[in-house]
């Protein structure tokens, strides 16, 4: 949702012309599930400051400041209690309603050799654009499972 305050400062005649809505469920009462995620959080083994790093991840993972970056950055908090937090944002308030039907990622380590190639966004792309559900379905799965098992 940032990004349209870019593009109506570079196109000033689209200034009050652009909106936003979370995706489109199946039904007009609840918008459909999206994949949510992140940043990946990590404190390095061979850091010197590990009890630093743990309070710094703490507190920047904690309500008050992602309260206050996630209205700073236009993005969703990382718990939908503080969805209220964005809802002076257009773009992001659009986001939060839909990330309450989102699912993050599987907690596990081949996960990173699946975000390296990202099949679920040319799934979403797909899906979006009117491809084939099933067969778009189909194949994400199955590049998810070659991606997975080739990080093992």
């Amino acid at each position: 949702p940032g990004g349209a305050n870019v593009i109506t400062e570079h196109n000033p005649e689209l200034k009050g012309k652009l909106g936003f809505f979370p995706i489109p469920g199946k039904t007009a009462d609840k918008p459909g599930a999206v994949f949510t995620g992140g940043s990946d959080l990590v404190i390095p083994v061979a850091s010197q400051h590990q009890d630093a790093a743990y309070t710094f991840i703490k507190e920047l993972t904690g309500d008050i400041w992602q309260k206050k970056l996630a209205l700073a950055m236009s993005y969703v908090p990382n718990k939908t209690s503080l969805a209220s937090a964005v809802a002076s944002d257009p773009g992001a308030a659009a986001m939060a309603v839909g990330a309450a039907q989102g699912r993050a990622t599987p907690n596990t380590p081949g996960w990173a050799a699946v975000e390296a190639e990202n099949p679920i966004k040319d799934y979403m792309t797909a899906a979006l654009t009117g491809g084939d559900m099933e067969r778009e379905a189909a194949k994400a799965s199955e590049e998810i499972t070659r991606a997975m098992n080739s990080a093992s």
